[in-house]
């Protein structure tokens, strides 16, 4: 149909439409053409075959420019957790939580990941008086993520059972926070644990050496008595013994007193 016109507007309108990359080049040619149909450069009917151009150079445009925006920013996919792993992990939560290192009127509060992480503060308590282990560690130790650790250091700090010292070094950098125990109750929990264990040790320790060396060869003997009637034949005077265990001799089964 361009072919048709006299005047060249149109085709290199349609050859700038057809080589443009972005939206700010395809207004620009929309701009011109639209400019020269008003100024009766461009005819109507070339004007009708150069709308429909514009706009699907419009929408070609902003489909390349959302496919490169999502191919540029690639979600960050986390590798899927082993089942051993995660195995391990539960296993070592569970196991931590049930060491009743937390009294059972403050353990209600919280879940078994919770208990876990406050299970580890409260060993590191009990070892060095406070805790200055990082976040990760906390939560490798506990078999939690960074994020429960964090949701339970805050919940525990609210409930009045901790308390959190930043150790900031400046404006960008800080050490690992300083986690005390500030709840009574449980410090006195934690003081009788500690004392109920130093008892079982030393009695361990004392029981152990009570006992001795260890026994060996502790083979149970039995004495086998024999019955022969050849020589009770032989030998009438004699009282005939019958075959039995110790302590039963001069009896047979029944009860009643051989002669």
């Amino acid at each position: 149909m361009l072919a048709t016109i006299r005047t060249a507007y149109g085709p290199n309108l349609l050859s700038r439409l057809l080589a443009a990359g972005t939206h700010q080049q395809v207004d620009e040619c929309a701009k011109a053409a639209w400019i020269l149909n008003g100024e009766g450069l461009i005819a109507d009917e070339e004007m009708a075959y150069l709308a429909p151009v514009i706009d699907h150079q419009r929408k070609s445009i902003a489909e390349r420019m959302r496919v490169a925006r999502a191919a540029a920013c690639v979600r960050h996919c986390r590798p899927a957790i082993p089942l051993q792993k995660r195995a391990a992990s539960w296993l070592r939560r569970r196991s931590l939580a049930k060491d009743c290192i937390i009294p059972t009127c403050l353990a209600q509060a919280f879940t078994v990941s919770k208990l876990a992480v406050l299970s580890v503060i409260a060993s590191a308590v009990m070892d060095r008086g406070q805790s200055t282990m990082s976040l990760p560690e906390i939560a490798a130790r506990a078999g939690v993520g960074c994020t429960t650790a964090r949701y339970a250091i805050r919940d525990a700090a609210r409930r009045g059972l901790i308390s959190v010292s930043e150790n900031r070094i400046n404006g960008f950098w800080n050490r690992p926070n300083t986690i005390r125990i500030v709840c009574g109750r449980w410090l006195r929990w934690l003081m009788a644990r500690k004392a109920y264990r130093a008892t079982q040790k030393a009695g361990g320790r004392a029981h152990a050496n009570w006992l001795g060396p260890p026994l060996r060869n502790l083979i149970p003997t039995i004495e086998i008595l024999r019955f022969s009637l050849r020589s009770t034949m032989q030998q009438p005077a004699a009282i005939a013994v019958p075959p039995c265990w110790r302590g039963r001799a001069g009896f047979d089964w029944g009860g009643r007193a051989l002669e």
